[in-house]
């Protein structure tokens, strides 16, 4: 049984990778746009996604295809045919700790590795780390995104951290996991107060010269 739900999850990571948003079930029942991001519900502040009511609305935007489309919408702001993998490693982490009771995790960069084999991407394997690792730790302190990371994977609905949002680190941070070399972090997003996971090219440390007098406060 573990074997067949192995395949059967391949078989959907796959398929949801390689087919274009704009033929996914998502786009044509108005749950996303062309680049794969959730409709808004006009005019809500904060702004509120389209609520997912139909039986075959949730089935063409469960969580797997939150996370999915979450790498492909990395891939479309990495431009050519090169990759960074570290770019990926927090999404990819995701998907891991979300089926890691269902399927092998393995599973998830074995087959995202022949992804890339298949569709003739260049790899970049260097790590371009935006922050100084201290003995293999992230450093306490404040830091902001560099790109969009999804947080929830419980919650299909549930918005991402957007590049730019402030996340913090209590204390010194040992790395959670390892995703293509890439070492994965848990750290709390300031707006929501959620734990959210980033590799050290996913943040940029914050200057002193940056915060306001209630962040200073924060870190006393």
């Amino acid at each position: 049984m573990g074997r067949a739900i192995d395949l059967f999850v391949t078989y959907r990571f796959v398929k949801l990778l390689v087919t274009p948003f704009e033929k996914q079930e998502a786009y044509k029942l108005g749950i996303i746009d062309k680049d794969g991001n959730r409709i808004i519900i006009p005019g809500s502040n904060p702004p509120k996604p389209t609520p997912l009511e139909k039986i075959k609305e949730k089935n063409a935007y469960t969580v797997l295809h939150k996370l999915v489309f979450n790498i492909k919408k990395l891939f479309g702001k990495v431009p050519g045919l090169r990759t960074k993998l570290g770019t990926y490693a927090a999404a990819l982490f995701l998907l891991k700790d979300t089926f890691k009771e269902d399927v092998d995790p393995k599973m998830w960069e074995q087959e995202f590795m022949k992804y890339l084999r298949e569709n003739n991407i260049e790899l970049d394997n260097t790590i371009s780390e935006e922050v100084e690792l201290v003995n293999g730790m992230l450093p306490k302190g404040l830091y902001k995104l560099t790109q969009d990371i999804t947080f929830d994977k419980e919650d299909a609905d549930t918005p991402d951290a957007l590049e730019g949002d402030e996340v913090q680190t209590f204390e010194d941070t040992a790395p959670s996991d390892t995703v293509l070399g890439a070492d994965i972090f848990a750290v709390v997003h300031i707006p929501t107060q959620s734990k959210i996971f980033v590799s050290a090219e996913d943040v940029q440390k914050i200057g002193i010269e940056d915060l306001g007098l209630w962040h200073i406060n924060l870190m006393k």
